[in-house]
């Protein structure tokens, strides 16, 4: 399915957390109800697109009580040549999706040597 149908299908955003850190930029994304088989982590043009779909209850049961949202959950960002595309890996554990994305060497900071003299 194409990121902008995902889009329209999928009505919750996952809660997360970004931060970067000695040149890997890292995604922890919050979605319960999602196991691995459900899931699609995936670079599309220049966007990474996630897409994760809850499993719903056994077959026949009901729900008594339902505090969860409703809806597949989809995030995308936008993924710009400063990342290396070929390192982008991604875990999940509990519930909670971890996704890396290491910059480009010559992207990373890197300290100038001072001299004098």
């Amino acid at each position: 399915m194409a990121a902008k149908e995902l889009e329209k299908a999928a009505t919750v955003r996952p809660v997360g957390t970004i931060w970067e850190e000695n040149g890997v930029v890292h995604l922890r994304l919050e979605m319960p109800g999602v196991e691995k088989k459900d899931l699609d982590v995936r670079v599309e043009d220049d966007q990474l697109v996630i897409h994760g779909r809850r499993t719903e209850l056994p077959e026949g049961a009901r729900h008594v009580v339902r505090e969860r949202r409703r809806g597949d959950y989809y995030q995308v960002y936008t993924v710009d040549d400063s990342v290396d595309r070929d390192k982008i890996a991604a875990n999940l554990d509990n519930g909670v999706l971890y996704v890396t994305l290491h910059l480009k060497e010559a992207v990373k900071p890197r300290r100038i040597e001072i001299k004098t003299g």
